[in-house]
């Protein structure tokens, strides 16, 4: 028998100007290919679809742009993931979070209450709670999450303006050029396919990342990279434009064979380390992941 999982956080969508689309329900259908038009026709009739004020949205509720439509997103059968977060920091305006690998941030796919905003929010009672940037799923290691609303965009700014050191840890294949352990990457990235990004010759550089190569075991790099921008997918992108792949990345490297989900070979990235102003109270602050990477131990 199936089992259904509701988000405990509702997702938002707000109404763009133009598309030629009579009803709300019309464009809900083409704004999400990938969700079965069954599906959305039985959360509309379950009264499952609102705008941001409560007001029901039917069928034939006329397109209203510039409008924000509310939802919470539902899964059949959402897989547990077995491994928990550690909090190693808080105060009263954020806290820091060291995340496991396969736990995504916020509700995405075939998760909506295995995340990691949904759990801390359930455990610690922070409704407001939320993100103010974001790793990938399959990514392990810090993320610092915003306890109000009112204060969340203070954090977030952060992280767009590139006020926020980050350093991440990789095990990579070694690349060819044996002799060299320094590389500043900058590039052009853009969509490739729904899942994948790549580095394109042509256009503004939009992405930038500084690596080293800090240690080898047997045949294999430990890397330390610090994004200077912020791209999707970015940092593995990059090494695999200076000839590296991280072990076990299910999308970018040639070497790994994983179909789904492997919890004994978690790609070997780690959101290391986060160095900030706090902007509301000026401190300088410093946080290191106590996790590691199964090739390497880090001290």
């Amino acid at each position: 028998m199936n089992s259904y999982s509701k988000s405990a956080i509702p997702s938002y969508v707000t109404l763009p100007e133009g598309g030629g689309f009579a009803t709300i329900y019309e464009f809900i259908v083409f704004r999400f290919p990938r969700i079965p038009e069954p599906v959305w026709r039985e959360r509309i009739e379950l009264n499952k679809v609102r705008f941001d004020d409560g007001k029901l949205i039917g069928f034939v509720t006329p397109y209203q742009a510039h409008r924000r439509i509310c939802y919470f997103r539902e899964v059949i059968n959402e897989t547990k993931i077995p491994f928990e977060e550690e909090v190693i920091f808080e105060n009263d305006d954020f806290l820091v979070a060291d995340k496991p690998h396969f736990l995504p941030v916020h509700p995405a796919g075939e998760y909506v209450n295995e995340t990691l905003i949904t759990r801390l929010r359930a455990k610690y009672g922070y409704k407001e709670l939320g993100s103010a940037h974001r790793i990938d799923r399959s990514t392990a290691g810090l993320v610092l999450c915003v306890k109000n609303c009112s204060k969340r965009g203070l954090y977030q700014q952060m992280f767009k303006e590139g006020l926020v050191k980050k350093i991440y840890l990789a095990a990579g294949t070694l690349p060819a050029e044996t002799d060299q352990t320094h590389w500043h990457i900058k590039a052009r990235m853009e969509p490739r396919d729904h899942f994948h990004m790549q580095i394109v010759p042509d256009g503004p550089v939009n992405s930038e990342s500084i690596i080293n190569l800090v240690d080898r075991r047997d045949g294999i790099g430990l890397f330390h990279l610090q994004p200077v921008t912020g791209k999707k997918h970015q940092l593995r992108v990059h090494l695999c434009a200076i000839g590296s792949a991280i072990i076990d990345d299910p999308l970018y490297s040639e070497y790994s064979d994983i179909d789904g989900d492997d919890y004994q070979r978690p790609m070997q990235l780690l959101a290391h380390r986060l160095e900030f102003t706090d902007p509301v109270t000026g401190k300088p602050m410093e946080f290191t992941s106590r996790r590691s990477l199964r090739s390497f131990r880090v001290l």
